[in-house]
């Protein structure tokens, strides 16, 4: 697989292979800042593994989505929403959710959860009172993450299964 940029329209699987491997590994990476109690920082990589998780969707449904939309939203998939930009999540879960993909809970959890990462506790910005509220959020995050494999099980290959199993043997010890 080619490092670097990957141009979803010339090769549309190796996006979205790269951006499931994003997703599980981002997810490790949030579970091993919030063992060390980094929790902002555990909060903005698990918001990562969820955004990667919906890229891969998007260009994945690419044309089903586009297809009822109107030219402006076309032109703005093509343009950013392969992406599944921070502005643009709440839409592509409803777009998605149309398709009978239903992310938008966890789409509005990682919001939540990416806000944190920015602000911390200040009462102004966020929503969370204490760090159990966040680490809670994460861990549902994370856990919602490695129900995917069934809707990339065309890709899924020995390097994703690996991951995905380093992800749940360090979920298990959050959830003990």
């Amino acid at each position: 697989m080619e490092v670097g940029y990957l141009d979803y329209k010339r090769d549309p699987v190796a996006h979205v292979y790269a951006k499931v491997l994003d997703d599980l590994v981002e997810a490790r990476l949030a579970l091993e800042m919030l063992g060390r109690d980094l929790i902002q920082n555990a909060s903005a990589k698990a918001f990562m593994s969820v955004k990667s998780i919906v890229s891969a969707l998007v260009v994945k449904n690419f044309a089903k989505i586009i297809e009822g939309v109107d030219e402006r939203r076309r032109t703005w998939y093509e343009d950013a929403g392969y992406s599944a930009p921070t502005t643009g999540l709440i839409g592509i879960s409803k777009d998605l959710k149309k398709l009978g993909i239903d992310v938008e809970a966890a789409v509005k959890t990682t919001l939540l959860l990416h806000r944190f990462s920015y602000n911390g506790f200040d009462p102004n910005l966020v929503d969370y009172r204490d760090p159990d509220e966040v680490k809670d959020d994460i861990i549902e995050v994370i856990s919602w993450a490695l129900t995917i494999k069934e809707l990339f099980r065309d890709i899924w290959d020995e390097r994703l299964e690996q991951e995905e199993h380093e992800l749940m043997k360090l979920l298990e010890r959050f959830k003990a």
